[in-house]
Protein backbone atom coordinates (compact mmCIF):
# COMPACT_ATOMS: atom_id res chain seq x y z
CA UNK A 1 0.00 0.00 0.00
CA UNK A 2 1.34 3.41 -0.99
CA UNK A 3 0.08 6.46 0.90
CA UNK A 4 0.00 9.27 -1.67
CA UNK A 5 -2.33 11.48 0.37
CA UNK A 6 -0.35 14.22 2.13
CA UNK A 7 -2.70 13.89 5.12
CA UNK A 8 -1.28 10.36 5.57
CA UNK A 9 -4.54 8.82 6.80
CA UNK A 10 -3.57 5.37 5.51
CA UNK A 11 -0.23 5.56 7.34
CA UNK A 12 -2.08 6.52 10.52
CA UNK A 13 -4.57 3.66 10.18
CA UNK A 14 -1.79 1.10 9.76
CA UNK A 15 0.43 2.43 12.54
CA UNK A 16 -2.36 3.30 14.96
CA UNK A 17 -1.68 5.64 17.86
CA UNK A 18 2.07 5.29 17.30
CA UNK A 19 1.60 7.68 14.39
CA UNK A 20 0.68 10.39 16.95
CA UNK A 21 4.13 10.14 18.54
CA UNK A 22 6.09 12.91 16.82
CA UNK A 23 9.50 11.62 17.93
CA UNK A 24 8.70 8.08 16.78
CA UNK A 25 7.52 9.29 13.38
CA UNK A 26 10.58 11.52 12.95
CA UNK A 27 12.78 8.51 13.68
CA UNK A 28 10.78 6.45 11.18
CA UNK A 29 11.31 9.00 8.42
CA UNK A 30 14.94 9.79 9.28
CA UNK A 31 16.20 6.22 9.63
CA UNK A 32 17.83 4.78 6.51
CA UNK A 33 16.55 1.38 7.64
CA UNK A 34 13.02 2.42 6.62
CA UNK A 35 11.77 3.14 3.14
CA UNK A 36 9.28 6.03 3.19
CA UNK A 37 8.06 8.65 0.75
CA UNK A 38 9.90 11.49 2.53
CA UNK A 39 13.40 10.94 1.03
CA UNK A 40 11.91 9.64 -2.22
CA UNK A 41 9.89 12.83 -2.74
CA UNK A 42 12.90 14.99 -1.81
CA UNK A 43 14.99 13.25 -4.45
CA UNK A 44 12.17 13.46 -7.03
CA UNK A 45 11.90 17.20 -6.47
CA UNK A 46 15.66 17.46 -6.98
CA UNK A 47 15.17 15.80 -10.38
CA UNK A 48 16.84 12.46 -9.66
CA UNK A 49 15.86 9.51 -11.85
CA UNK A 50 14.20 6.30 -10.59
CA UNK A 51 17.34 4.14 -10.93
CA UNK A 52 19.42 6.59 -8.94
CA UNK A 53 16.78 6.86 -6.22
CA UNK A 54 16.35 3.10 -5.89
CA UNK A 55 20.11 2.57 -5.68
CA UNK A 56 20.43 5.17 -2.91
CA UNK A 57 17.43 4.03 -0.84
CA UNK A 58 18.25 0.72 0.86
CA UNK A 59 15.61 0.82 3.58
CA UNK A 60 12.83 -1.74 3.95
CA UNK A 61 9.16 -1.09 3.31
CA UNK A 62 7.15 -1.15 6.52
CA UNK A 63 5.69 -4.48 7.60
CA UNK A 64 2.09 -4.68 8.84
CA UNK A 65 0.34 -7.21 11.04
CA UNK A 66 -0.34 -9.24 7.90
CA UNK A 67 2.88 -10.93 6.79
CA UNK A 68 1.94 -10.47 3.13
CA UNK A 69 1.02 -6.78 3.36
CA UNK A 70 3.44 -3.85 3.39
CA UNK A 71 3.18 -0.06 3.58
CA UNK A 72 5.16 2.72 1.93
CA UNK A 73 4.42 5.46 4.49
CA UNK A 74 3.32 8.83 3.19
CA UNK A 75 4.62 12.25 4.17
CA UNK A 76 3.46 15.87 4.04
CA UNK A 77 6.12 16.59 1.39
CA UNK A 78 4.08 14.54 -1.10
CA UNK A 79 1.98 17.67 -1.67
CA UNK A 80 5.09 19.49 -2.96
CA UNK A 81 5.13 17.19 -5.99
CA UNK A 82 1.62 18.14 -7.07
CA UNK A 83 2.20 21.54 -8.64
CA UNK A 84 5.62 20.52 -9.94
CA UNK A 85 4.13 17.63 -11.93
CA UNK A 86 1.25 19.77 -13.26
CA UNK A 87 3.63 22.43 -14.55
CA UNK A 88 6.08 19.89 -16.00
CA UNK A 89 3.41 18.23 -18.12
CA UNK A 90 2.68 21.57 -19.77
CA UNK A 91 6.17 23.03 -20.24
CA UNK A 92 8.40 19.97 -20.74
CA UNK A 93 8.64 20.50 -24.49
CA UNK A 94 9.95 24.03 -24.01
CA UNK A 95 11.94 23.31 -20.86
CA UNK A 96 13.74 19.98 -21.37
CA UNK A 97 15.04 19.95 -17.80
CA UNK A 98 11.52 19.08 -16.63
CA UNK A 99 10.97 16.17 -19.04
CA UNK A 100 11.52 13.46 -16.43
CA UNK A 101 9.50 14.84 -13.55
CA UNK A 102 6.06 13.37 -14.47
CA UNK A 103 7.31 9.82 -15.02
CA UNK A 104 9.80 9.61 -12.16
CA UNK A 105 7.30 8.87 -9.38
CA UNK A 106 5.58 5.91 -11.12
CA UNK A 107 9.03 4.76 -12.19
CA UNK A 108 10.22 4.62 -8.58
CA UNK A 109 7.04 2.88 -7.38
CA UNK A 110 7.23 0.26 -10.13
CA UNK A 111 10.87 -0.48 -9.31
CA UNK A 112 10.09 -0.76 -5.59
CA UNK A 113 7.39 -3.31 -6.44
CA UNK A 114 9.77 -5.33 -8.62
CA UNK A 115 12.57 -5.20 -6.07
CA UNK A 116 10.32 -6.50 -3.27
CA UNK A 117 8.37 -9.10 -5.27
CA UNK A 118 5.06 -7.26 -4.82
CA UNK A 119 2.01 -8.73 -6.58
CA UNK A 120 -0.38 -5.80 -6.14
CA UNK A 121 0.49 -2.19 -5.37
CA UNK A 122 -2.48 -0.18 -4.07
CA UNK A 123 -2.21 3.60 -4.32
CA UNK A 124 -4.26 5.63 -1.84
CA UNK A 125 -4.94 9.05 -3.38
CA UNK A 126 -6.23 12.33 -2.01
CA UNK A 127 -9.63 13.65 -3.21
CA UNK A 128 -8.45 16.20 -5.76
CA UNK A 129 -7.67 16.55 -9.47
CA UNK A 130 -4.08 17.78 -9.20
CA UNK A 131 -1.00 16.65 -11.11
CA UNK A 132 0.04 14.02 -8.58
CA UNK A 133 -3.31 12.23 -8.81
CA UNK A 134 -3.24 12.54 -12.60
CA UNK A 135 0.12 10.78 -12.80
CA UNK A 136 -0.72 8.19 -10.14
CA UNK A 137 -4.01 7.23 -11.78
CA UNK A 138 -2.88 7.30 -15.40
CA UNK A 139 0.27 5.27 -14.71
CA UNK A 140 -1.71 2.54 -12.92
CA UNK A 141 -2.87 -0.70 -14.49
CA UNK A 142 -6.32 -0.57 -12.88
CA UNK A 143 -8.45 1.66 -10.67
CA UNK A 144 -11.47 1.26 -8.38
CA UNK A 145 -13.92 3.99 -7.39
CA UNK A 146 -15.10 3.98 -3.74
CA UNK A 147 -18.48 5.69 -3.39
CA UNK A 148 -20.81 6.95 -0.69
CA UNK A 149 -24.53 7.69 -1.15
CA UNK A 150 -24.50 11.48 -1.21
CA UNK A 151 -24.46 14.49 -3.51
CA UNK A 152 -20.71 15.09 -3.22
CA UNK A 153 -19.89 11.62 -4.54
CA UNK A 154 -22.20 12.15 -7.50
CA UNK A 155 -20.53 15.49 -8.14
CA UNK A 156 -17.09 13.83 -8.02
CA UNK A 157 -18.12 11.30 -10.69
CA UNK A 158 -19.21 14.10 -13.03
CA UNK A 159 -15.93 15.90 -12.33
CA UNK A 160 -13.76 12.84 -13.00
CA UNK A 161 -15.71 12.00 -16.16
CA UNK A 162 -14.85 15.46 -17.52
CA UNK A 163 -11.27 15.40 -16.27
CA UNK A 164 -9.94 11.95 -17.10
CA UNK A 165 -10.19 12.31 -20.88
CA UNK A 166 -8.17 15.53 -20.72
CA UNK A 167 -5.64 13.83 -18.49
CA UNK A 168 -5.09 11.07 -21.02
CA UNK A 169 -4.75 13.52 -23.92
CA UNK A 170 -2.26 15.67 -22.03
CA UNK A 171 -0.09 12.71 -21.10
CA UNK A 172 -0.29 11.29 -24.62
CA UNK A 173 1.00 14.58 -26.02
CA UNK A 174 3.71 14.63 -23.37
CA UNK A 175 4.79 11.10 -24.32
CA UNK A 176 4.84 11.93 -28.02
CA UNK A 177 7.18 14.87 -27.40
CA UNK A 178 9.42 12.95 -24.97
CA UNK A 179 12.63 11.33 -26.11
CA UNK A 180 13.60 7.71 -25.60
CA UNK A 181 15.74 8.49 -22.55
CA UNK A 182 12.96 10.13 -20.53
CA UNK A 183 10.94 8.41 -17.81
CA UNK A 184 7.72 8.88 -19.80
CA UNK A 185 7.81 5.12 -20.46
CA UNK A 186 6.42 4.63 -16.94
CA UNK A 187 3.26 6.56 -17.87
CA UNK A 188 1.11 3.73 -19.25
CA UNK A 189 -1.84 6.11 -19.70
CA UNK A 190 -4.54 3.41 -19.98
CA UNK A 191 -5.74 2.48 -16.48
CA UNK A 192 -8.60 -0.01 -16.62
CA UNK A 193 -11.68 0.82 -14.53
CA UNK A 194 -12.65 -2.31 -12.58
CA UNK A 195 -15.80 -0.91 -10.98
CA UNK A 196 -17.16 0.89 -7.92
CA UNK A 197 -17.54 -0.11 -4.29
CA UNK A 198 -20.97 0.99 -3.12
CA UNK A 199 -21.35 1.92 0.53
CA UNK A 200 -24.55 2.12 2.54
CA UNK A 201 -24.99 3.93 5.88
CA UNK A 202 -27.02 1.00 7.23
CA UNK A 203 -26.40 -2.67 7.83
CA UNK A 204 -29.62 -3.83 6.23
CA UNK A 205 -31.53 -2.41 3.27
CA UNK A 206 -30.71 1.31 3.00
CA UNK A 207 -33.35 3.93 3.63
CA UNK A 208 -35.14 5.22 0.53
CA UNK A 209 -33.27 8.55 0.58
CA UNK A 210 -29.90 6.78 0.56
CA UNK A 211 -31.06 4.27 -2.03
CA UNK A 212 -31.96 7.18 -4.32
CA UNK A 213 -28.37 8.42 -4.15
CA UNK A 214 -27.01 4.91 -4.75
CA UNK A 215 -29.22 4.61 -7.83
CA UNK A 216 -28.15 8.04 -9.12
CA UNK A 217 -24.48 7.16 -8.65
CA UNK A 218 -24.90 3.83 -10.48
CA UNK A 219 -26.72 5.61 -13.31
CA UNK A 220 -24.05 8.32 -13.56
CA UNK A 221 -21.27 5.73 -13.74
CA UNK A 222 -23.09 3.87 -16.52
CA UNK A 223 -24.24 6.88 -18.56
CA UNK A 224 -21.63 9.57 -17.89
CA UNK A 225 -18.44 7.72 -16.98
CA UNK A 226 -18.38 4.40 -18.85
CA UNK A 227 -18.93 5.83 -22.38
CA UNK A 228 -15.91 8.12 -21.93
CA UNK A 229 -13.80 5.26 -20.58
CA UNK A 230 -14.82 3.05 -23.51
CA UNK A 231 -13.53 5.64 -25.98
CA UNK A 232 -10.30 5.79 -23.97
CA UNK A 233 -10.06 1.97 -23.89
CA UNK A 234 -9.99 2.20 -20.11
CA UNK A 235 -12.83 -0.03 -18.92
CA UNK A 236 -12.90 -3.72 -18.06
CA UNK A 237 -14.55 -6.09 -20.54
CA UNK A 238 -18.30 -6.13 -19.79
CA UNK A 239 -18.72 -9.89 -20.26
CA UNK A 240 -15.83 -10.59 -17.92
CA UNK A 241 -17.30 -8.18 -15.37
CA UNK A 242 -20.68 -9.92 -15.52
CA UNK A 243 -18.94 -13.21 -14.87
CA UNK A 244 -17.05 -11.69 -11.93
CA UNK A 245 -20.23 -10.53 -10.16
CA UNK A 246 -22.33 -13.60 -10.97
CA UNK A 247 -22.10 -14.79 -7.36
CA UNK A 248 -22.85 -11.40 -5.79
CA UNK A 249 -26.17 -10.44 -4.23
CA UNK A 250 -27.88 -7.53 -6.01
CA UNK A 251 -24.66 -6.43 -7.73
CA UNK A 252 -25.15 -4.53 -10.96
CA UNK A 253 -22.72 -3.15 -13.53
CA UNK A 254 -20.35 -1.67 -12.34
CA UNK A 255 -20.69 -2.65 -8.67
CA UNK A 256 -17.68 -4.56 -7.36
CA UNK A 257 -19.09 -4.86 -3.86
CA UNK A 258 -21.82 -3.53 -1.63
CA UNK A 259 -20.42 -2.65 1.80
CA UNK A 260 -22.77 -1.84 4.70
CA UNK A 261 -21.90 0.60 7.46
CA UNK A 262 -19.19 -0.56 9.87
CA UNK A 263 -20.91 1.11 12.85
CA UNK A 264 -19.00 0.57 16.13
CA UNK A 265 -16.68 -1.98 14.52
CA UNK A 266 -14.76 0.86 12.85
CA UNK A 267 -13.72 2.06 16.31
CA UNK A 268 -12.49 -1.44 17.19
CA UNK A 269 -10.64 -1.63 13.90
CA UNK A 270 -8.83 1.66 14.52
CA UNK A 271 -7.99 0.73 18.10
CA UNK A 272 -6.40 -2.54 16.98
CA UNK A 273 -4.86 -1.17 13.75
CA UNK A 274 -6.28 -4.05 11.77
CA UNK A 275 -9.03 -4.41 9.15
CA UNK A 276 -12.54 -5.03 10.42
CA UNK A 277 -12.64 -8.50 8.88
CA UNK A 278 -9.49 -9.46 10.84
CA UNK A 279 -11.01 -8.64 14.24
CA UNK A 280 -11.65 -11.65 16.47
CA UNK A 281 -13.36 -12.55 19.71
CA UNK A 282 -10.32 -11.68 21.82
CA UNK A 283 -10.37 -8.15 20.37
CA UNK A 284 -13.95 -7.80 21.59
CA UNK A 285 -13.26 -9.30 25.01
CA UNK A 286 -10.58 -6.68 25.69
CA UNK A 287 -13.40 -4.15 26.06
CA UNK A 288 -15.50 -6.50 28.16
CA UNK A 289 -18.02 -7.23 25.42
CA UNK A 290 -19.88 -10.44 26.14
CA UNK A 291 -23.23 -12.07 25.53
CA UNK A 292 -25.56 -10.96 22.76
CA UNK A 293 -23.57 -7.80 21.97
CA UNK A 294 -20.36 -9.77 21.41
CA UNK A 295 -22.25 -12.42 19.41
CA UNK A 296 -23.81 -9.79 17.13
CA UNK A 297 -20.43 -8.15 16.52
CA UNK A 298 -18.79 -11.49 15.83
CA UNK A 299 -21.48 -12.29 13.26
CA UNK A 300 -20.97 -8.89 11.61
CA UNK A 301 -17.23 -9.54 11.42
CA UNK A 302 -17.94 -12.83 9.61
CA UNK A 303 -20.23 -11.00 7.18
CA UNK A 304 -17.58 -8.39 6.44
CA UNK A 305 -14.94 -11.06 5.95
CA UNK A 306 -17.11 -12.70 3.30
CA UNK A 307 -17.80 -9.35 1.61
CA UNK A 308 -14.11 -8.51 1.37
CA UNK A 309 -13.08 -12.05 0.43
CA UNK A 310 -15.58 -11.95 -2.43
CA UNK A 311 -14.32 -8.50 -3.43
CA UNK A 312 -10.69 -9.64 -3.49
CA UNK A 313 -11.60 -12.68 -5.59
CA UNK A 314 -13.38 -10.44 -8.10
CA UNK A 315 -10.37 -8.15 -8.33
CA UNK A 316 -8.03 -11.11 -8.82
CA UNK A 317 -10.30 -12.50 -11.53
CA UNK A 318 -10.68 -9.18 -13.35
CA UNK A 319 -6.93 -8.48 -13.27
CA UNK A 320 -5.94 -11.94 -14.45
CA UNK A 321 -4.85 -12.41 -18.11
Amino acid sequence: MVDLDSQCNLTGLVMGEKALDIDLMNNLYDSRDNLTLKPIVEKLIDGQKPDVIIDSERGNILKTQNENLFLLPGHLKVSDLDSQISVSLKIAQGVPATKNIPGNLPGVLQQIAQKNGIDYMILDLSPNVGGLNQIALMSSDYFIMPTSPDYFCLQAIYSLAKTIKGWQQEIELFKQNADATSSSKFLKNKPIFLGAIQQSPRNSKPAKSFQNWIDKIRESIRKDFIPILEKMECVVNQDKFQEAISNGDNLQPYDLAYVPDFNSLIAKSQERSKPIFELNESDLRVDGLVGATADNMTEKIREFKKIFNDLSERVKFLTSP
